[in-house]
């Protein structure tokens, strides 16, 4: 149903702002960070993360591709020397005209063959507690819960 291809760089720089944006609009919402701080943690974080951007040494951009076209994207991590040969996901989009049409569903399945190609045991990845779409995509999907962040206001 979905292909995965490395993102070319003109995708790359076609999505970095909005994935720094987008990331601190969660953080904010997620009430972990101030809004006036947001945006620049979060730029502070993806130049951390990224040094180097698409080029950064185990970060892979992947492309979500149905019949040629892109309907989303993966920022996944795989790295050779993580003890449990894990791969983590950072970040997974679908684009929202394709939403609710399993691609999502069929996208992770896909990169499930794909991180055992690359050599991972492990595919991990954190999602913010207000996203409840996701969630339960990643349950029906059999990701465990492995740790719980609590919060609440005063």
């Amino acid at each position: 149903m979905v292909t995965l291809t490395p993102m070319k760089q003109g995708e790359y720089d076609a999505i970095i702002d909005e994935e720094i944006q987008h990331y601190a609009e969660e953080k904010v919402k997620a009430g972990t960070w101030m809004e006036d701080e947001a945006l620049p943690k979060s730029k502070e974080t993806f130049a951390s993360l990224l040094p180097d951007g698409l080029n950064t040494d185990h970060h892979q951009f992947l492309s979500i591709i149905r019949e040629d076209e892109s309907v989303g994207y993966f920022w996944v991590n795989f790295n050779p020397e993580h003890k449990q040969k894990n791969a983590f996901i950072y970040n997974f989009l679908i684009f929202e005209p394709m939403q609710g049409k399993g691609y999502g569903k069929a996208a992770l399945q896909a990169l499930e063959i794909y991180a055992k190609e690359q050599g991972a045991e492990k595919l991990s990845l954190h999602v913010f507690g207000h996203n409840q779409r996701a969630y339960n995509l990643y349950q029906k999907l059999q990701f465990q819960v492995t740790d719980i962040n609590m919060s609440k206001s005063l």
